[in-house]
């Protein structure tokens, strides 16, 4: 979404956020899509209805559903406008992630819900979910645990030749667990430390 964000600047990007609506929303996936209104996209995005039910008709296949639209606001706050109050007064259980944009950067993203007691926008918790970057870190730590005791097989009292072969099969263990392990981490993992490390020295 910051991504998208960056690269429509100085106009908005619109997208739809498709996941699970329990006793907590999660979004399992993000569909960027092209922002119809040419004449003021500055300030207005809108989405073509053929796009917004194709995705609909999809995440229905996956047992999914569309829990949310995002779009930025191209140097304005992460704030609701009064034309994203409208919208949000038809679609109210959608949850509406904004990002603001300004000079060409992101300078913060949040969400917003509509509040049908008090009839209006409210600002939501928002909570990444960094699931498969943790796995995959475990699992790259737990392959240099392992990598790093496969000599102590050669203190078991085993012969030479089922140290040499169960050293092998070890070492082959360890580096596909590394692979695992950086398949699941290296794309969350580029993102969580471009955000949170490299921003500092950027």
């Amino acid at each position: 979404m910051l991504k998208e964000a960056k690269t429509a600047y100085p106009f908005e990007c619109c997208g739809i956020l498709v996941g699970s609506n329990g006793s907590e929303k999660e979004v399992c996936e993000i569909y960027p899509v092209e922002n119809k209104n040419k004449v003021r996209a500055e300030d207005r995005y809108e989405i073509d209805s053929k796009t917004f039910d194709k995705i609909d008709r999809e995440a229905t296949k996956k047992k999914l559903k569309i829990i949310g639209l995002y779009h930025s606001h191209p140097d304005h706050p992460a704030a609701p406008s009064a034309f994203d109050k409208e919208c949000a007064c038809v679609w109210t259980e959608y949850s509406y992630i904004i990002i603001s944009v300004r000079n060409g950067k992101e300078e913060e993203l949040k969400s917003w819900c509509f509040d049908s007691e008090k009839q209006t926008l409210e600002e939501e918790k928002l909570k990444i979910n960094r699931r498969k970057f943790i796995i995959g870190v475990s699992l790259i730590a737990f392959s240099f645990i392992f990598y790093f005791c496969i000599p102590l097989i050669f203190f078991l009292p085993l012969s030479l030749k089922v140290k040499a072969g169960s050293a092998s099969i070890s070492y082959f263990f360890s580096w596909g667990l590394t692979g695992i392990g950086i398949y699941f981490a290296c794309k969350e993992g580029y993102e969580y430390l471009k955000q949170v490390v490299l921003k500092g020295f950027f």
